[in-house]
């Protein structure tokens, strides 16, 4: 080995000595483990679909202690989950900005699906924008890096070669398919479940279908279907505004709307509390409808 590839490899060694304290194996499901990393004194984000209880969760230090560990709130639709452990924690790691990552950067996943920290290189093959999940949560970037995914891979932390936290890891927005949180999100997020529990999401309270337009108003639109409103639920932001059953929901805030999955994006937590206009169709005229956003608590429709 020469000199630059010797110096190389001891550079991403100390990488991995640098971030592997904040590192944390995570025993929330049967049979196999996932990894954690340390966000503040005694709280560890992890992910969302690794957990099967809520309490008596084991997590694992880098110095083989282990402490039991209760989840302070979870969040389906951006795989993350908070969780408060009892006693004391390592220090958190340095946690960097994912927007500095270009195509091209070498980054490492270490994950802790034992006593030990398992560390692989990756190369960024592209970055992209702001996406949304299948169940509308935001992701605030999209990093994509040739990782395998293996045995505690989830909750594990991609870190840069400066030793800098750029978010979490995950295989389950997409199955076996990797996607990082990135530290913005996990930022707003986790503060969100400390305070709250849960994220807020925004709700109008309808349950509707896709429902095919009129040939002449789909081609006037430029869309060939909406949402048929099936149901109104009582003193809902949706009924205080004056929707009823039978009303086509044709666009919110000016983006159509085509088929349910895409208004749930559009009810993000921003939204709660604001007013916002529909466009919908009733007995054939276009109407334009202000609604206040409501706050979601679980039982709602849209």
């Amino acid at each position: 080995m020469n000199d630059f590839a010797w110096q190389f490899s001891e550079s991403l060694a100390a990488v991995v000595d640098k971030a592997a304290a904040g590192v944390v194996r995570i025993n929330g499901r049967r049979r196999r483990p996932s990894s954690g990393v340390i966000w503040s004194p005694g709280v560890v984000v992890t992910t969302h679909h690794v957990l099967e209880w809520e309490e008596d969760i084991g997590v694992g230090f880098p110095d083989g202690t282990t402490s039991a560990a209760a989840v302070a709130g979870r969040d389906p639709s951006t795989d993350l989950a908070v969780l408060r452990v009892a006693g004391a924690t390592p220090e958190p790691p340095e946690w960097g900005d994912a927007g500095e990552v270009k195509a091209g950067h070498l980054v490492m996943s270490l994950s802790r699906p034992g006593t030990k920290i398992r560390a692989e290189l990756g190369l960024v093959g592209g970055v992209g924008e702001a996406w949304r999940t299948p169940l509308g949560g935001r992701i605030d970037s999209e990093i994509q890096a040739d990782l395998g995914i293996h045995t505690g891979f989830s909750g594990s932390a991609l870190v840069d070669l400066r030793g800098r936290v750029l978010g979490v890891n995950t295989a389950g927005i997409y199955r076996a398919t990797v996607s990082l949180i990135p530290t913005a999100t996990v930022r707003r997020v986790a503060e969100a479940l400390l305070a709250h529990g849960q994220v807020r999401r925004g709700y109008l309270g309808i349950g509707t279908q896709p429902a095919r337009l009129p040939a002449e108003l789909a081609e006037r639109l430029g869309q060939p279907s909406a949402l048929l409103i099936l149901s109104v639920q009582p003193g809902s932001p949706a009924a205080q505004a004056g929707l009823v059953l039978g009303d086509v929901l044709l666009a919110f805030e000016g983006a159509p709307l085509r088929h349910p999955g895409e208004l749930l994006p559009l009810l993000d937590e921003e939204r709660v509390g604001k007013e916002v206009t529909l466009s919908i169709l009733r007995a054939g005229e276009i109407r334009e409808v202000r609604v206040t956003v409501g706050a979601r608590n679980g039982k709602e429709t849209e």
